[in-house]
């Protein structure tokens, strides 16, 4: 019996550590060391186009570090990233400044009525969050559920078959 709770402890962290996404996770710690001690950096691109280093994470096709042009808006980072998610929640996405400001957007609002002052304007080093809906919360939970009693079938099928 002791052999079992191990072996299903096991299996339930190994499936629940799998279905997290590490891809985005390396990404950020590589921006996270390149640019943790410096101060917010403004980039010369090609044809003098001024870029700020923008942090995107949560809910978006490709959260990452974006270098984009000073006159950006954030509807533009969202693009570059490939767009929101279908579990984004776009009444509540959070722009954290350097000095630790943080600016609640409600994107909903803007593509309804297209006022641009509703949208900040980025500044170098700003962080993104576009957070995630109730239910995919709520998904995420009965994935884990659905693991557990995929676990506990095969086993008591192996005790079956001895």
């Amino acid at each position: 019996m002791l052999r079992f709770v191990t072996v299903f402890i096991f299996l339930l962290l190994s499936t629940t550590l799998h279905s997290q996404n590490f891809d985005n996770l390396q990404g950020l710690n590589a921006g996270q060391t390149q640019f943790s001690d410096k101060p917010a950096q403004y980039i010369l691109g090609s044809g003098d186009i001024l870029l700020v280093n923008i942090n995107l994470w949560g809910h978006v096709q490709r959260p990452g570090i974006y270098s984009v042009p000073s006159s950006y808006t954030l509807i533009d980072l969202i693009s570059s990233a490939g767009g929101p998610l279908s579990t984004a929640r776009l009444n509540d996405v959070r722009v954290v400044r350097k000095d630790q400001e943080v600016l609640k957007i409600d994107i909903e609002k803007f593509l309804k009525t297209g006022d641009n002052s509703l949208l900040p304007i980025l500044q170098p080093g700003d962080t993104i969050i576009v957070a995630g809906s109730i239910q995919d919360i709520f998904m995420q939970i009965v994935g884990i559920f659905r693991d557990m009693a995929i676990i506990a079938n095969v086993f008591v099928l192996s005790q079956r078959l001895k």
